[in-house]
């Protein structure tokens, strides 16, 4: 038999470093996350710390000991690593000193409330945002309980079920069959094109703000709002395309998911509102920082007296506007950078000729 390997330190085919070691006969792997060696021989010291300090097991661990593990044996190397590992932050900031027996019912409920009213994070949060964290909570104490495929390694260090805690998720958002009035819409656009945008820590400024360009941006395209909070005007906005101009919402080097990020054509409305933040610029970003909209739109539709509107409510409205005036499926699809089939099952119903088949 061969004689086993202590654990050492190799990039790999990405040039970042990793710690590769072995569990129970298992070959494992541990991202360094850098391509420099010197750090990653500093981070490999921390790492062996760390490992002797795991071989003691401890039956009531911490929850940011819990994600540490879930993160180095499971999310590691998944595409959704980043996002996941972002969205752990505020989690481990609020609520990571906790051991699994002491969470209970009411954490989750202050942490949802403190969450969406901004005292935790750096603003507002949405209700699927908070979903998103203390789902990914449930998620990872399930691997800890090996309730799911992946489950912790050692067995030792598995939970029993008994103590995994009562997790309470925020109330949704609003409904997907909500859509602006044109009514709303006008007040919308009137507030992005002539409203001062004003609330807690902004300074009062003659510059268009953020989410009066996001209103436009996303009542025009109907495009997802990551894709319209990134932005950037060298390498996505092309006004010298098409008639009014063109926006590629797929970033340079960036693949195309399942929720694709077509090429779209700049409308006349768009085009004002785009020349106005372009004259007004202050670096590349289309909305100068890529942090989320939520608690400014949430802030507008306070000062317009408007309710049940999300920024992804624009997406719903424009297409469901598109199909109620008889547009074709493939067409709304391709603009929104969604599938027919998709686009079919949520809107086809709204179509004024959707039924004429049942009549001579």
């Amino acid at each position: 038999m061969a004689a086993k390997l202590p654990p050492r330190i190799k990039p790999l085919d990405n040039k970042n470093w990793y710690v590769l070691y072995s569990e129970n006969g298992k070959p494992l792997r541990s991202s360094l996350r850098t391509k420099d060696r010197a750090t990653a021989e500093v981070r490999f010291l921390g790492w062996l710390e760390q490992r002797q300090n795991n071989l003691i097991i401890d039956d009531d661990p911490t929850l940011n000991t819990c994600l540490d593990l879930w993160f180095d044996q499971h999310v590691e190397g998944l595409k959704t690593y980043k996002r996941q590992y972002s969205a752990a932050k505020n989690i481990r900031a609020a609520l990571g000193d906790l051991r699994i027996s002491e969470i209970e019912r009411r954490h989750s409920i202050n942490y949802s409330n403190a969450r969406m009213a901004g005292r935790i994070g750096n603003s507002e949060a949405s209700p699927s945002t908070v979903c998103l964290e203390l789902g990914m909570v449930v998620t990872c104490l399930k691997f800890m309980c090996g309730v799911n495929t992946k489950k912790v390694e050692p067995r030792e260090r598995r939970l029993p079920i008994s103590l995994m805690p009562s997790i309470e998720m925020p109330m949704k958002s609003p409904p997907r069959d909500r859509i602006i009035s044109p009514e709303e819409m006008a007040l919308y656009h009137d507030f992005a094109f002539n409203g001062t945008y004003s609330g807690a820590g902004v300074k009062k400024s003659n510059s268009t703000h953020r989410v009066q360009i996001f209103i436009i941006l996303a009542s025009e395209t109907a495009h997802r709002k990551t894709a319209i909070t990134n932005l950037s005007w060298s390498k996505q906005i092309y006004f010298d395309r098409g008639k009014h101009g063109m926006i590629n919402f797929l970033p340079p080097g960036a693949t195309q998911t399942n929720k694709r990020r077509p090429w779209v054509p700049i409308s006349s409305t768009l085009r004002r509102m785009l020349d106005i933040a372009y004259e007004q610029r202050t670096n590349d970003y289309v909305l100068t920082k890529t942090t989320d909209i939520y608690s400014s739109f949430h802030r507008v539709n306070q000062i317009l007296g408007i309710e049940g509107v999300s920024p992804h409510t624009f997406r719903h409205t424009w297409a469901t506007n598109k199909i109620m005036a008889g547009e074709d499926i493939k067409d709304v699809a391709e603009f929104m950078g969604d599938t027919v089939e998709s686009v079919r099952r949520n809107y086809e119903h709204l179509d004024p000729e959707y039924l004429t088949h049942m009549v001579d």
